[in-house]
């Protein structure tokens, strides 16, 4: 059934006008009516069930019960998770309200506003819960299960026994008992929020998850430690983030881009289309991951 006819069933939603967005894991497509506009998201069936999806919608509808600035879903004639056709499969789907403003700049304002709102979420968070099952990522997922996943690659490359060092020296630092834990975005950077005027709007939720609540800013970290400075001044205008988490996140620079590897290596569930990279990367990814660690983890190398 054509998209236009099945947005009109399900949401009764008429003239609409359809485009396809560039995204990675997913499909979503832009649907633009006389009334508004709206984002449709067409869930990749390899990495995602109709149970994870609603767990991802009862999630958001908690946050903006709590009044977490999140993209709304909208409600169908069957509920929010919707079943609709897509390249001649069957995808689970959900139709959310579009985020206003756009895709921000990046500067010291759009991280203060970025780390107000991962407090926002984490600090919502913390009272949700679901009789639906959600993935952890503990260590044994974030490390564990990623060096296995990318164990042939890295034989291959003559890396596995330096990453398997450095994932044994990852998993000492983890080892803190005092790290925060709690449901976390996971994918908190600008390609997931819109900024309109002083307001933002987090979307895609997709990989959120309960794991160390210092895996949230790490990509931050890793393209700027002024903007992570930045984005520490607006968490903790809104939320605790201690020393000790602060500290953790130049651990998750490394840990974080484990499950990143495994996915442009095109071996993670999530992954689709072509590999982004073959084996002939590894070992210059490694140099960056032990120079990082040499610089900003000195405790943690023997």
């Amino acid at each position: 059934m054509q998209l236009q006819k099945q947005l009109e069933k399900y949401y009764g939603i008429t003239n609409a006008i359809c485009v396809p967005l560039d995204t990675l894991a997913n499909y979503a497509i832009s649907v633009t009516t006389p009334t508004g506009r709206f984002a449709l998201k067409l869930y990749n069936p390899a990495s995602r069930t109709a149970a994870e999806v609603q767990w991802e919608i009862e999630l958001t509808l908690h946050l903006l019960q709590k009044g977490v600035p999140v993209a709304k879903p909208v409600r169908s004639k069957n509920g929010y998770v919707e079943t609709i056709q897509g390249d001649g499969l069957d995808r689970t789907a959900v139709l959310f309200a579009w985020a206003p403003g756009e895709k921000p700049q990046a500067g010291p304002g759009t991280y203060i506003l970025l780390g107000k709102a991962a407090a926002q979420i984490h600090q919502a968070a913390d009272g949700f819960t679901s009789l639906l099952s959600r993935e952890k990522y503990d260590v044994t997922v974030l490390i564990d299960e990623q060096l296995q996943l990318m164990k042939d690659p890295l034989i291959e490359s003559n890396q596995w026994s330096r990453v398997k060092d450095l994932g044994n020296r990852m998993k000492q630092i983890l080892a803190n008992p005092h790290l925060d834990r709690g449901v976390c975005h996971m994918d908190l950077t600008l390609d997931n929020i819109h900024i309109d005027g002083d307001r933002i709007t987090v979307f895609d939720f997709d990989s959120a998850g309960e794991s160390f609540r210092a895996i949230e800013p790490y990509g931050v970290l890793k393209f700027s430690e002024k903007y992570f400075k930045s984005w520490l001044e607006g968490y903790r205008s809104i939320r605790t983030f201690s020393m000790e988490n602060e500290k953790a996140v130049y651990a998750f620079v490394i840990i974080g881009e484990l499950r990143n590897v495994v996915w442009k290596l095109g071996l993670a569930r999530s992954s689709r289309g072509k590999p982004l990279i073959d084996t002939s990367y590894l070992p210059g990814i490694v140099d960056e991951w032990l120079a990082w660690e040499h610089t900003h983890l000195p405790s943690s190398v023997k």
